[in-house]
């Protein structure tokens, strides 16, 4: 089962991936990362599986090309390597793999390469996205239409089951964790939040508003957790989450959280 890390350069994919495994070893699981950034420099945790032992970034920036489209190449070219990617989280046969995705989330939301190689090494086996949204889009209803906007593309573009999951939860103000983030969800609440704003106005508010309908008119907004590494309950309901979606609340449930929050 896979486990999928996306989101905007600096959300944290990488300090999660790390503590979220050792929160799922924790209750017994045998866990995997694969760490899927060929420009990757240093990494939080030890990777199982890295794909820069494939693809290197400086391969595409010694050719003449940019960093980001170094990196596009890069990851583009890792189909001709998820074959070898695929034996070697066999071998290693966890219960749950991890992929930590590289921050330019173009590669994912709008280009067909990422998915393309992602699908490929994960085929038919079960996955969930796991999208991180920066809290410092939450101090401002505007931006929080914009990084729910970037969430539905994602989860359009991978049309699997996808947790959004706001990050660095500890910075924000508690107002925020305890009423915001859990009435999302409510037909018209980002509507309402919007309008009640002073700071926004003309045309911010009219396309906000706009987003805001449409997201609440297709249904999507999808599971919204607030997480922090220095909070280890979030770990675990987080990872209970994702456990309940995987497992589809299959008898087999192994990984006993609640008795350990």
């Amino acid at each position: 089962m896979f486990i999928i890390l996306l989101g905007t350069a600096g959300a944290g994919k990488s300090t999660l991936a790390g503590e979220l495994r050792s929160t799922m070893e924790d209750t017994g699981a045998n866990v995997a990362i694969v760490n899927f950034d060929p420009a990757a420099e240093k990494l939080p945790y030890d990777s199982d599986i890295d794909v820069r032992d494939y693809v290197k970034i400086e391969d595409f920036l010694d050719k003449g090309l940019g960093p980001n489209g170094s990196l596009i190449s890069a990851v583009d070219s890792l189909i001709n390597y998820s074959d070898k990617i695929k034996e070697e989280i066999d071998k290693i046969n966890p219960d749950f793999t991890i992929i930590d995705t590289p921050g330019q989330l173009e590669l994912f939301a709008y280009r067909i390469g990422g998915p393309l190689v992602l699908n490929s090494i994960i085929y038919n086996d079960k996955s969930v996205v796991i999208f991180l949204m920066d809290s410092i889009f939450f101090g401002n209803p505007a931006n929080i239409v914009s990084i729910l906007t970037l969430a539905s593309s994602v989860n359009t573009r991978f049309k699997k089951p996808q947790i959004n999951v706001v990050s660095k939860s500890d910075l924000l103000d508690k107002e925020i964790i305890d009423e915001v983030i859990p009435r999302l969800h409510e037909d018209g609440y980002l509507e309402s939040l919007l309008k009640d704003s002073k700071d926004i106005d003309g045309y911010t508010l009219d396309l906000s508003l706009s987003l805001a309908r449409a997201l609440y008119a297709s249904g999507y907004f999808g599971h919204i957790m607030p997480v922090s590494i220095f909070n280890e309950i979030s770990l675990r309901l987080l990872y209970g989450k994702i456990q309940e979606i995987l497992t589809e609340s299959e008898d087999y449930r192994i990984y006993d959280n609640e008795n350990k929050i």
